[in-house]
């Protein structure tokens, strides 16, 4: 369980994109380890029994675990400064999430591109499939990688915002619900990340309204499944996965473990095979 701790030091002005800052704490060993803070508004009321799920079942990068499976940072515990909450993770200090990726880093090539893509898919393949779980708050910035001669490790990604409600905004599934989290939460929000790796650039997130959200949600659909955007192949991935969500809400709410496995293994094998 994620349990409070007092003493964190951090650096206000290494705040990332992701709302994530650098810093460092005590362990009880007396020894004194880098962590990242991971601030959210306020902690959610159920974030005990989520975190603890968390650190129950997902590898680390201390643990040994297959290659496909989903990875994060070891959790510390929790902060609270104020009116804000954060989670603490130990990791390497030169991390660097997917958003910024996107924006400061060249388009790499439709091969390199599909694979990161084919990683990414994977990874939240293994945390519904594997471990059972539903995470609900997915973004760009929920990937990051460590960075190594000022290159980020793209094919090793790690998943956090474990204890970050999802706001408004494009990730968030048009039908969602706070009070209940649902596990096809997690792909409508997996296919428009997937949709800005094959742009290279992150979707126009800004919005005013309700209504123009909606819109925005519903034109970026609208273009990742249009074969003129990025080709045939490309469209048949982006037109399964958005297809498989417009069947009905009781049908997507009730389907099999089984079910649920044949949609992520299609997928990834379009993923990769695209």
């Amino acid at each position: 369980m994620a349990f409070p701790l007092d003493k964190v030091y951090y650096m206000p002005d290494t705040e990332d994109s992701g709302g994530r800052s650098l810093g460092s704490c005590p362990r009880n060993d007396g020894q004194t380890v880098s962590v990242m803070l991971e601030w959210g508004a306020s902690a959610p009321i159920d974030i005990g029994t989520h975190i603890a799920e968390v650190v129950e079942n997902i590898p680390t990068e201390v643990d040994v675990n297959r290659p496909e499976e989903i990875r994060t940072l070891k959790i510390q515990g929790t902060f609270k400064e104020a009116l804000r909450t954060a989670l603490v993770y130990e990791g390497p200090q030169q991390l660097v999430n997917l958003h910024d990726v996107l924006l400061n880093i060249k388009k790499p090539s439709g091969v390199e591109r599909r694979m990161l893509s084919s990683i990414l898919a994977t990874q939240i393949r293994s945390l519904h499939v594997h471990f059972r779980l539903v995470h609900t708050a997915l973004r760009p910035e929920s990937f990051v990688f460590a960075v190594h001669q000022n290159k980020p490790e793209l094919i090793n990604p790690y998943v956090l915002d474990w204890g970050r409600a999802l706001s408004q905004g494009i990730y968030q599934h048009p039908e969602y619900q706070a009070t209940q989290p649902l596990w096809f939460y997690d792909v409508w929000s997996l296919m428009i990340v997937l949709s800005e790796i094959a742009e290279w650039r992150p979707a126009d997130g800004t919005f005013q309204g309700e209504k123009e959200l909606l819109r925005k949600k519903l034109e970026r659909k609208q273009k990742a499944t249009d074969p003129n955007w990025k080709g045939d192949l490309t469209a048949k991935i982006f037109q399964y996965g958005f297809g498989f969500l417009e069947k009905d809400r009781h049908t997507l709410e009730h389907l099999s473990r089984r079910d649920i496995k044949r949609f992520f293994d299609k997928l990834c094998a379009r993923k990769k095979n695209g």
